[in-house]
């Protein structure tokens, strides 16, 4: 066998065929850019969160914390206990209460024959000029404090009330059970247990109510006229009242009859 060899350019000239330069560097020529298109970059970003709860902008207090109000706005009340005869009887007392709302009494020696069955109840009103007449019964046991300190703390607690002094020996408690709270009369009551009740705020507002009312009433009683009319369209005299029992809330409510529309209160009752 004999290879035969031949060149290809014998069969191919060599102006058919450019060798094209070998590429030394590699180069990125980034596009023209137009001036007159301008480039948006959007994006959206989602979370995954924990529903939330609707809450109204205004919350009405507990009635544990309604009850504490009362007694602590309040000084007067209604004893009721039982006679040796097993009758009911309820007189008027005047009361103090400690920090966790337990009310400190001052009988006098005549009373000593309530004391038959420790049973009882202490029934308190909040009166209000014009207003709903909201109230707690506090029911429990009446004893004698059995601790000198104690007892000596709930003397400054009378003092600090009533400005007076008062015998150790006339000092009674109420060890509270439950609390029946109710908004007005013939009104369905609520009960609260004495847990619930001891822990409750009073209102802090409770002390201030009467200068906060008095001082937009003088200061800024247009204000209130003009609300109603533009907001309410209302064309009436309009006064701002104190709910006396409070919730750390400003609501606006103006007194027509029963109609509210523009009030600073303490305690939103609902009618």
């Amino acid at each position: 066998m004999h290879l035969h060899t031949q060149s290809l350019t014998a069969c191919f000239p060599l102006s058919q065929f450019t060798i094209p330069k070998p590429i030394t560097k590699l180069q990125f020529a980034p596009p023209k850019q137009n001036p007159f298109r301008q480039l948006s970059l959007k994006c959206s970003l989602s979370t995954v969160s924990e529903p939330a709860h609707l809450e109204s902008s205004i919350d009405k207090p507990f009635p544990a914390e309604v009850s504490r109000t009362i007694m602590e706005l309040s000084s007067v009340g209604t004893l009721s206990t039982l006679t040796s005869e097993s009758w009911p009887l309820g007189v008027g007392v005047r009361f103090a209460v400690d920090d966790d709302g337990t009310p400190v009494l001052c009988l006098s020696d005549r009373h000593s024959q309530f004391s038959v069955d420790k049973r009882s109840s202490l029934h308190v009103q909040l009166e209000q000029c014009g207003m709903r007449t909201q109230q707690c019964t506090i029911q429990g046991s009446l004893q004698k404090p059995d601790d000198g300190k104690v007892l000596k703390w709930q003397q400054s607690l009378w003092k600090k009330r009533f400005g007076e002094e008062v015998d150790d020996e006339l000092i009674y408690v109420i060890a509270v059970e439950r609390v029946l709270q109710m908004e007005d009369f013939m009104e369905d009551g609520v009960w609260v247990s004495s847990s619930d009740y001891k822990n409750a705020i009073p209102d802090p507002l409770r002390g201030s109510a009467e200068a906060i009312v008095n001082e937009i009433n003088d200061k800024n009683i247009e204000d209130v006229h003009r609300f109603c009319n533009i907001y309410v369209d209302l064309d009436f005299q309009a006064m701002v009242k104190e709910r006396t029992c409070g919730s750390l809330s400003w609501h606006t409510s103006v007194v027509k009859e029963t109609c509210w529309i523009l009030s600073l209160t303490y305690f939103m009752n609902n009618k």
